[in-house]
This record gives structure tokens, sequence and C-alpha cells, in this order.
């Protein structure tokens, strides 16, 4: 039963969104180093008629090719779409969980869901937050509560007035929130 599950969700298409200049880049990579018969990719592009019908379309295997910006303009129709995988790449695009933009990406339906990004994620704890709502909903909690879990103690513990209870509070939150989200996060540095 779960191999017959398994092989249903492989030929449902994929989708990739990242920045509008890379949609080309990821169509062609993505022709270069996969077989068609494993991906078909697919740039969504062009006019709301056009990606209307790309959208209707897209069938087994597929690999949609999304920009943010389109994603953002149509979300209730690829809201409508069943992906096996969605990809965000330069996905720190959806660090602000407020943003028209995280919200409509967060609608998209996706049995499983990867980030890729350059940018750090230590910036801002709720930045991070918002990307894993994102990836596994509920995970870290309600914004509120992640906020007063671990934002607020973290940031409380930065200050330079601050008291020893509040910064050992802030690296209590800090030790407890790296080793929640540690296994879900690979790093590569550039020297790699």
């Amino acid at each position: 039963c779960a191999q017959a599950e398994n092989e249903a969700a492989r030929t449902l298409p994929s989708l990739i969104v990242c920045p509008s200049t890379l949609v080309a880049h990821w169509v062609s990579e993505t022709r270069k180093f996969i077989a068609g018969t494993v991906l078909r990719p697919v740039a969504y592009v062009g006019t709301p008629a056009e990606r209307a019908a790309v959208r209707e379309a897209l069938g087994p295997r597929a690999l949609l090719v999304a920009s943010y910006e389109s994603v953002r303009k149509e979300a209730a129709a690829l809201a409508r779409v069943r992906f096996n995988y969605c990809v965000l790449d330069e996905g720190h695009m959806i660090k602000n969980a407020r943003s028209k933009l995280t919200q409509a990406v967060k609608q998209l339906h996706a049995l499983n869901r990867l980030i890729l990004t350059g940018t750090p994620i230590q910036n801002n704890v709720l930045e991070l937050w918002s990307l894993f709502d994102f990836l596994m909903p509920g995970f870290l909690g309600s914004e509120r509560d992640f906020a007063e879990r671990y934002s607020a103690p973290i940031l409380q513990s930065r200050k330079p007035s601050c008291s020893e209870k509040e910064r050992e509070a802030g690296l209590l939150a800090m030790e407890a929130l790296h080793k929640q989200v540690q296994p879900f996060l690979l790093r590569r540095v550039k020297e790699d």
C-alpha cells in the first residue's frame, strides 16, 4: 500500500519557485541533467492565459518552474494543484510571514517541501519561524508561541542593558531552538 502511494506521488507534478531571472536557468539545467522521462521541466511564463494553459496541461512528472511573482499573482489557481515537491530557490524571499508573497507560497499544496537559500538563517529569529512555517506548518508552534518561547528571550538577551538572568534565558532559548531545527538544516560553506 505504501509503495503504491509512493509511486502515485512520484507521478504528480512538482514545482520550483525562484526569482524570474532564474526560471530559464532551472529549465535548462533540469533538461541537461535529468531525463525527460523522470521530470519534464516547463517554464511557467507568459500571459495569464498562457500560464493557465500550462497549468491545465500539467501531467505526470511535470516540473513547473515559476517565478515568485507568478505564484503571488496566481496563488489561488496554483493552490488547486497537488504537487509532489515544492522547492523554493532563494527561499529567504518568504522570511516576512505577513507579506502577500509569503502568504501566497504557503497556500501551495505539496507532499514534500524544500527551501534553498544562500542567506544565513540566523539573521532574525522570526524569519526562521516563517521559513519553517512553510516547510513544516506547526512544527515551531504559532507565530505568537514562537515569539514568546524563542524570539523574545533571544532578542532581550542581545540588549546591552539585559540582566544576567535575561542573558541566560536567551542562551537557553537559542540552544533549545537550535536543537529543534538542526536536524532539518543542511549547511554548505563556500569552500565546499
